[in-house]
Parts: C-alpha cells; structure tokens; sequence
C-alpha cells in the first residue's frame, strides 16, 4: 500500500480544466504507444496470456499517476476503487504467469501431460476470488460483505438456471478429471469419434483424428457414453486382420506363412507374440484372423498397410492364392490363353539364365530343364531375400527391382557394401556349395527374382559328369576378383588347387561320388 499511499493526492485548491486536459492528453499517448509495444511483446507467449490483464493494469495505473487530482475530486471512493483495480489486475497477472509457468513449462521439462485445462481454471478462479474478497476488505473495510454473499447468492441461483447446460457440462468436465479416464495425449474413441485428446476445457474436450481436424465434444455428452481408450492401461493396442487363402492350402502352411511375415514386419510387436486363428470356412476361401500388436496407435493404419502388403508378396512366394467369389461371362479358349502365357514366361525365364555366367557351359537341353523348374519370386520393399550367417541352398537372379548387399562387422556394425539391380545375380556358392550366407540381401524397392534352388539343380549334375568341375571354373574365376590379398608367409594356393577344392565341395554337397 506504500506505493498507493504515496500517490494519494494532497489537498489542492479547485482543479485548472486546462492542467488535467494536458494530464489527460498526456495520458493518451503514452498508452498508445504502449499498445504498439505491446503488439510487438504478444508474439511471445508469455505476454499473450496476460494481454488483457497487463493492458488494463497499464491503464488504471497511469489514471493514477496523471489524474490522482481529478479521481480524488469526483467522488471519496473513485481513488481507493482505481488503487483496488490496480492491486487485483497484478494479482490476475500473478496467477496467470505461475500458471504458465508451473503447468506449461515445468510439465513440458519434464516430459509429463500437462493438467486439464478446467482444473486450472477453476484453482485460478477460487485465488482470484479469495483475492478479491481480501482486497475489497482492505481498501473499503466499511462495506458488509455479508450482503455481498447474499447478493452473489442470488445471483448465483438465477444465473444456475439460465445456465443449466453450461453448469452441466462444467461439473461432468470436472467428474471426468476425478476419475480420469483418459489424459492429454491419449489416442480415445468418444461417441463414435476417434482421435487425440487435446484438452478439456470448461465446456467441452477436444479431439484431433487422424485427418487433422478438431471435434469438440460437450463434456456432459461424453459422461453418459462409452469411452474405449487405447493408451491405458499400456499403449500396446491390440489390431485384427482378417485374410482368406484357397482351399488347397493347407492351414498350418498358411499360419507359418503369415507368422514369418509378422516376425520380420516392422512396428510389429515380439512381445506379446502374434497369433493367427483360422476362423471359418467362407464359400470360396478359409479364413484367418490375425492378431498382432503394436506400440503406437497412431500409426496403426500404415502398419496394418505393410503387414498386409508383404502378406500379399509371400503368398505369392508360396503358392498361396487369395481367392475372391467371381462371375467370368467372357467366352475365351483359357487353355489355349494358359498355354501361351506359359510359352513366353518361359522364354523370358531361359533368356534370364542364359545371361548368367554360371550357366553359360549349360547345353540348350539342360538350360530347358532348369528353366522349367526354377520359381518366380515377389518381395516387398523391406523384405530380407536371405540373412547373413543362414544356411543356403538358393540362387537368385535379379529380374526387375534392386537390392542392397549388407555385411555385419565383427564390431557388431551392419554396412551396406553393395546394390544390385535388374540382370545381377547371388548365391551361387550357397547353391552349389551349401555355405552360409556371407551377407545379408534386402529389396530396396519391390524386387521379381528367379529362385534356383539345390533340387532344381541336382538332376542336372547326376546327367553330366563333368558339369561340377565347368561350374568351379566359373567359381574361382568369380572369387578371384573378390579374394583378399594374404600374408606374404602365406603360400597362396593357386587356381587349378582352388578349382580342384571347389569341384571336390560341389560333388560332395550333390552327393556325387
């Protein structure tokens, strides 16, 4: 009150009309150029949340400070009531600043969901009331408060019933903070609406779905409805996929199919581990129910997208059709159709094989033989074709896509060394030698291969005898430019020791004597 108590005016003699239009005047402008000080201050946060409060403080204040002799003269309560304003405007801006403080940037340190909004207020509200009880007591200690409480009383009661809904909707607000079925920031479905919950204010809680857009909910609808909520008690949620593969697939193929797939999707849970349940038997398809789970709900769209993409990319690998009832009414010769798709697949399957240096010393004969029994192969993007350290007995040649070639150190880091496209090819020593992968092959985009595999091969090499030493030519010649240079200590073996190695490794794989 000292600061107040030294502005208080001393007894002057009748006020000159000319000296308070030049206080007024002066006033004016100094709060105009505050106005534009402060449009320049609101951008930051701070002097947003008390923009309204400070404008009024700086206001009452320079009343004070400029027309102290005019306040004084108009009426013995104008001054206590503009120093009363002045006190409770600093008290508002108090609270408002510790609640910034305290509620917003503490709970943003450390990483916690800030308080509802409406519990804010309200705690904000019953100071500022106390407040004002305090300052009104202290400037105007003659007033009866009594009256005053009998006054809001009946106010109170008049605008309670012109304000029923709001008055709902605030103490359903405030039941929903007690019990606390959901926080800021957890993934909810209210009334038929799914999304974030943003806050809950006074009136209302608002979502963000997944569109990006708000729905304000009025807190007393969502009292009386179901609320599932997908972040509590953990935000590992739960997900169905429903899948239907023919009849001539056998279940347990299907289920081990479609859990490798889950094993190596990302976003995809370990733990708990995913399930596959065959359900029922549709009129043209068995159909599973897949369960998996996952960590982040937001996400759950896009994640569901990719297990069900590399889904389709390993059914295709294994055989594994997806049927769907159809009406054909076309008249068409299929056989004649089938025949023809087959003659020019396997033309381009014996064009793949014939660029390849690995099979080059093949007869046309043998080249046949081995294009009609190699597979065509699909893989997503993100999809492993084979694993550094795995057992092997496959061959791929690249047809359409490309892949990157990684090794792990002995530091335990992966490097990419490598990316293949369209007409390379790998594998060839797991296919002809049976040794473990030495690096590992992932689909940069979607990748077509041809898959040769060990039987594919066999009958090959019990025709032709001399077809094992033809391949370790070709071998050694690979390995030759891939070989790292040894030790001077070393006595390097040389070629025709190295093919000889190689034809013995070939043979005994084959089980040739």
């Amino acid at each position: 009150m000292t600061f107040f108590a030294a502005l208080s005016p001393v007894p002057d003699p009748p006020l000159n009309l000319t000296d308070a239009a030049i206080k007024l005047g002066a006033l004016i402008v100094i709060y105009l150029c505050f106005t534009v000080a402060q449009r320049l201050l609101s951008r930051r946060q701070m002097f947003r949340v008390i923009e309204l409060q400070l404008n009024l403080l700086v206001l009452v204040s320079l009343a004070l400070l400029l027309l102290g002799p005019v306040l004084d003269q108009m009426h013995k309560y104008v001054w206590d009531a503009f120093k009363a304003a002045a006190v409770f405007l600093g008290v508002s801006i108090a609270l408002k600043l510790f609640d910034l403080v305290v509620f917003d940037r503490l709970s943003r340190w450390r990483q916690k969901p800030p308080m509802p909004l409406v519990l804010r207020h309200i705690g904000r509200l019953c100071l500022a009331l106390i407040a004002l009880v305090l300052i009104v007591r202290g400037f105007f200690p003659e007033v009866n408060l009594n009256v005053f409480a009998v006054s809001s009383l009946v106010i109170g009661y008049i605008v309670g019933n012109a304000t029923q809904d709001t008055l709902g909707n605030l103490f359903a607000g405030l039941a929903l903070n007690a019990e606390r079925p959901f926080q800021i920031g957890d993934w909810v479905t209210v009334g038929g609406h799914t999304g974030i919950l943003v806050d809950t204010t006074w009136r209302a809680t608002r979502l963000q779905t997944k569109a990006n857009d708000y729905i304000v909910i009025p807190n007393s609808s969502i009292a009386k409805e179901s609320i599932v909520n997908y972040s509590r008690p953990t935000r590992t949620h739960a997900t169905n996929i429903q899948v239907g593969v023919s009849y001539d697939t056998p279940p347990n193929k299907a289920r081990n199919v479609i859990l490798g797939v889950l094993s190596e999707a990302p976003d995809v849970c370990k733990e708990p581990a995913p399930s596959v349940y065959l359900v029922s038997y549709g009129d043209s398809a068995v159909n599973f129910t897949i369960k998996f789970y996952l960590e982040d709900y937001a996400r759950l769209d896009p994640i569901q997208s990719g297990v069900m993409d590399r889904l389709w990319y390993a059914f295709q690998r294994e055989g594994i059709s997806i049927p769907f009832p159809i009406r054909d009414l076309r008249h068409r010769n299929a056989q004649a159709e089938e025949r023809a798709r087959h003659a020019a697949g396997q033309s381009a399957i014996r064009q793949s094989l014939s660029g390849v240096e690995l099979f080059q010393s093949l007869s046309a004969e043998e080249l046949e033989r081995l294009a009609n029994a190699v597979s065509v192969q699909l893989y997503a993007r993100g999809e492993s074709l084979c694993r550094q350290g795995e057992p092997g007995d496959t061959f791929y040649i690249i047809r359409e896509g490309r892949v990157a070639i990684s090794v792990k150190g002995p530091d335990g880091q992966t490097v990419t060394v490598a990316h293949l496209a369209g007409g390379a090819f790998f594998g060839e020593l797991s296919l002809l030698t049976g040794e473990p992968r030495s690096a590992t092959v992932t689909a940069d985009t979607d990748v077509e291969v041809l898959r040769v595999s060990k039987q594919d091969f066999a009958s090959l090499l019990q025709t032709d005898a001399d077809l094992p030493g033809k391949l370790a030519a070709v071998l050694e010649k690979r390995n030759e430019g891939r070989r790292t240079a040894i030790a001077a200590s070393v006595v390097r073996q040389t070629a025709p020791e190295a093919r000889s190695a190689l034809t013995v490794r070939i043979k005994q794989f084959f089980g040739l004597s």
